[in-house]
């Protein structure tokens, strides 16, 4: 991969948007590890017969650990060449206009009702044969 692939959009490039990622991924570790961790220990205690530890204890570790990981995985080679390659992918995309979402979104919820209609009228007329069957 050149280096110009690397960054082609914007005056901070692919980059920020992979740190962004990271930053992401390192909140979302600690929202799950916090949550963990405290279930962990509630339960753990409850059934020692323990005291249960402090929560700030708990969500200071669960912050460590998840920054440490996210910083771990962000200086990893291979995850970090994944993470430039997505980036520079979702670079190439052409996203829809406002406009055209509105107009696609629209489609999708006449399609749907229609189809509830034809499903709906199915499903009444099939009761209806069973009804004279039964």
């Amino acid at each position: 991969m050149a280096m110009e692939d690397s960054k082609p959009t914007g005056t901070l490039g692919i980059e920020r948007w992979v740190q962004f990622a990271f930053i992401g991924m390192a909140l979302l570790m600690f929202w799950f590890i916090d949550h963990l961790a405290s279930d962990l220990s509630a339960f753990a205690a409850q059934k020692l017969d323990l005291s249960t530890p402090n929560p700030n204890i708990v969500t200071a570790a669960s912050a460590i650990v998840s920054i440490l990981l996210a910083a771990w995985m962000y200086r990893k080679e291979s995850t970090n060449k994944f993470s430039r390659e997505v980036a520079v992918e979702l670079s190439h995309v052409t996203w829809p206009s406002r406009q055209e979402t509105w107009s696609n979104t629209l489609v999708v919820i006449i399609v749907s009702a229609i189809a509830a209609v034809i499903l709906g009228a199915f499903d009444a007329a099939w009761s209806a044969v069973t009804d004279l069957i039964y």
